[in-house]
């Protein structure tokens, strides 16, 4: 054997033990102790918990959804059945909401309206109802046109306070048809968008 194999092995050796010693000082002054008892403990809580909150974090970073770019909508009116295959996943990730009948393009929060936010019942719905009762209550999104005729003053204005702040935040593209109605001729008014959703031929119950 190398001569300084040995002595590698020696050294090792020696480190190892010296180490024991150490821990084994440690450990009796810490158990010896109440107070360092108590330090010790809290030391290892506050790791653990660390830990925990770390890993919390990496979850929450994977699950977080990226933001949808998309081209600027086409101006188009839709009707309450089209607009519901804007609902983030058939529509290529557009998201459309409408409020007081004008329809919102909320595509670039799908963090709140996509399919883990807090708002995905808006995607592709009317949300006038639900904002103007202050509930996310899926009962209070209609499959048909809802004409809000029951609604007190008091939920109108909240309702309208609420189209006013989606009014600064998004873009308006377009119209909420009453059944019957006639969609608008805007200008560039395009037939076909987000790379192929027909909004004349698709229809969504």
């Amino acid at each position: 054997m190398d001569p300084d194999s040995k002595d590698s092995i020696k050294t090792d050796s020696s480190f190892v033990k010296k180490f024991i010693v150490l821990l084994q000082r440690l450990i009796n002054d810490i158990w010896s102790s109440p107070i360092n008892l108590i330090l010790a403990f809290l030391i290892i809580c506050l790791l653990v918990k660390l830990v925990l909150l770390r890993r919390k974090s990496s979850n929450n970073a994977s699950r977080k959804q990226t933001p949808v770019q998309l081209p600027k909508l086409p101006k188009t009116d839709l009707t309450i059945a089209q607009l519901r295959g804007y609902n983030g996943i058939e529509s290529n990730g557009r998201i459309l909401t409408a409020i007081y009948g004008d329809i919102f393009d909320v595509s670039r929060r799908v963090d709140l309206y996509g399919l883990e936010g807090s708002y995905s019942l808006f995607a592709g719905r009317d949300a006038t109802r639900a904002l103007s009762k202050m509930q996310l209550d899926p009962s209070l999104f209609s499959n048909e046109y809802d004409d809000l005729i029951d609604l007190t003053d008091k939920e109108r204005s909240t309702a309208r306070n609420w189209h006013e702040d989606f009014r600064e935040k998004y873009d308006i593209v377009g119209r909420l048809l009453k059944p019957g109605e006639k969609p608008s001729i805007y200008p560039s008014e395009e037939t076909t968008v987000d790379g192929g959703y027909n909004i004349a031929d698709k229809k969504r119950e």
